[in-house]
């Protein structure tokens, strides 16, 4: 994710047509929606919002694996997904 184009590259005459044909991965999906939640993926898991090595490093809850098979039993996935939509700007 970390060589994922711009937000400037997508809106580029130039380099547009290319990272809409090529990023593409549903044709009823915007590209520029994929990019976004790509981007949110990427600030959650290395950026500034990355905050599970700080969670595992104050307690012993387990194993990374452990806590990720706790989570997706507990987890409202759908109401994830409207949240990371309304995050990344998308209807």
């Amino acid at each position: 994710m970390v060589t994922l184009p711009s937000e400037k590259d997508l809106q580029s005459p130039e380099t547009a047509k290319w990272l809409k044909k090529y990023f593409e991965a549903h044709h009823d999906i915007p590209t520029e929606n994929r990019m976004h939640i790509l981007r949110l993926i990427e600030n959650l898991t290395l950026g500034t919002a990355a905050t599970n090595y700080l969670t595992e490093s104050m307690h012993g809850a387990g194993s990374p694996q452990a806590q990720r098979i706790m989570i997706s039993r507990r987890i409202n996935m759908q109401e994830k997904q409207r949240a990371a939509k309304k995050l990344c700007g998308i209807e």
